[in-house]
């Protein structure tokens, strides 16, 4: 079980140090690129820890691999948008996968431990990488769909999505086109049921425990 916790609190650091992004660039002076890039490869070499059954490793091996090599790619061909393309659809599958595997284990937990508490913080970060990757997708599709932020970046777009699903609403960027402005809101609305239904769970398995 503490082998467990180490891979839940490992993958929950590299997420939050994914956030942490335009910090890194700020402080080290480094070329931005290169700390998207090196921050993204932690996420998903760290998140890839949490599969236990072999099947779910395999998976989220192999999506891990393809994911990482658009990644590198994109990074020395930023112009290529196939490559774009294929980074994002992937990205999407890769983390699609992670949230399954991630509500699967939390299933089978049959009392509150430090795993049941990483656990779902762990799975609404994951909800936020989900919901900026799908708001970039928007983006490549329809350059108008948002009025963007002066000198705004692919992390702007994640910034984005973490401010729908908690339905904080600075306003400084916002959904112009109908497509932009369902997806907005539907990651409000599974922002609140989320967090709702991890409550619940949690309160009914500390009724259950005592």
């Amino acid at each position: 079980m503490l082998q467990e916790n180490f891979k839940y609190l490992i993958a929950l650091l590299s997420v939050f140090n994914f956030l942490l992004t335009p910090i890194h660039i700020m402080i080290s002076g480094f070329n931005p690129a290169y700390i998207v890039v090196v921050n993204y490869t932690l996420v998903i070499l760290s998140s890839s820890l949490i599969a236990s059954i072999k099947t779910s490793k395999i998976v989220t091996y192999i999506l891990g691999c393809l994911t990482l090599s658009t990644i590198w790619l994109e990074f020395n061909n930023s112009d290529s948008k196939s490559i774009l393309i294929c980074r994002l659809v992937l990205s999407l599958l890769l983390f699609a996968c992670f949230c399954i595997i991630l509500v699967r284990q939390l299933l089978k937990i049959k009392e509150i431990n430090l795993q049941f508490i990483l656990g779902p913080i762990l799975g609404f970060l994951y909800l936020g990488i989900i919901g900026g990757t799908l708001f970039e997708l928007i983006h490549f599709f329809d350059p108008s769909s948002f009025e963007l932020i002066k000198g705004f970046s692919g992390f702007s777009f994640y910034y984005f999505s973490f401010i729908s699903i908690t339905t904080v609403g600075y306003g400084d960027i916002t959904p112009l086109t109908a497509p932009a402005q369902s997806l907005t809101l539907v990651m409000n609305i599974i922002g609140q049921f989320y967090l709702a239904i991890v409550i619940g769970v949690f309160v009914g398995k500390y009724i259950n425990t005592k």
